[in-house]
């Protein structure tokens, strides 16, 4: 095996096996860098989705008399406002974050939504979605009515919520 090297050597062909490293010849500098290239491009790239995806906020979605609004964490105050409308109240939750309520209630519909929108240092933190029911209530009787003009539940009693016994 020895002589067909020395063979090919003495011959002056180059196409040999072991050309890189013959002394004198140039090094293909090209390939090493492609394939560092390839290498290091789809490590960048998930790096990249990864911190996209890492400092993408919450986004809400809020059923408004205007249709589906959606709301993204971090917005500011004004820019909700702008989205929603003048809230129709102020609360602070536990944490003494601002919080305001957004919604439309009524005696029409059997039940409405209201979302409360909390912020923290002025921007949106969260947003919490309650669920009301719109009862009437007879002050002379003290009786209950559903909404659309059903029959008395009781007098001074509240009706039990969906889904409980009773």
């Amino acid at each position: 095996m020895s002589g067909n090297v020395s063979t090919t050597e003495a011959s002056g062909n180059t196409d040999g096996l072991f050309t890189a490293f013959k002394e004198g010849g140039p090094v293909p500098r090209g390939r090493w860098a492609a394939a560092l290239m390839a290498a290091l491009v789809p490590v960048v790239l998930g790096v990249g989705f990864w911190a996209l995806a890492k400092g993408e906020e919450h986004t809400y979605r809020l059923i408004t008399p205007a249709g589906i609004k959606s709301v993204r964490g971090g917005m500011t105050t004004d820019q909700v406002v702008a989205l929603l409308g003048r809230p129709i109240a102020l609360e602070q939750d536990a944490s003494g974050a601002e919080c305001y309520r957004y919604g439309q209630p009524n005696f029409v519909n059997p039940q409405f939504l209201i979302y409360t929108v909390c912020y923290e240092n002025g921007k949106l933190r969260d947003v919490k979605q309650q669920k009301f029911s719109a009862w009437k209530v007879d002050p002379d009787t003290g009786t209950f009515e559903a909404p659309g003009g059903d029959a008395p539940v009781g007098e001074g009693t509240a009706p039990a919520p969906a889904g409980t016994p009773g």
